[in-house]
């Protein structure tokens, strides 16, 4: 086995080297500046469109509400109790007729 010495000195680096290191070091932290500025950048962009679009489904629903006729509303809301009084049978209806529609999937094939 080898043995190694070790120095209590470290080994001389010539000042050329040594500036390039601290040049480097400087660059690579502003680059690491810049990509955190342009990550908050970013992020702040996306969370203005998401309030933009959060803003325009609102008024699209809001126009939408405006303009659907009232017994149509009325309908609606019949079909929609009606669908919660029955959850069961409805829930039922719908796994016969997905059922139905794999088996006959599946003789197509």
């Amino acid at each position: 086995m080898t043995q190694r010495t070790h120095h209590s000195k470290s080994p001389a680096v010539p000042n050329g080297v040594r500036k390039h290191a601290e040049e480097t070091k400087q660059g690579l932290g502003r680059t690491v500046d810049a990509l955190a500025a342009a990550t908050t950048d970013v992020k702040a962009k996306a969370a203005h469109t998401a309030d933009q679009a959060k803003a325009m489904a609102g008024q699209a629903g809001d126009k939408i509400q405006e303009q659907t006729p009232e017994l149509l509303k009325q309908k609606a809301g019949q079909g929609a109790e009606a669908a919660r009084k029955n959850r069961g049978l409805l829930l039922a209806t719908a796994a016969a007729v997905t059922a139905l529609w794999l088996m006959f999937r599946r003789k197509e094939k």
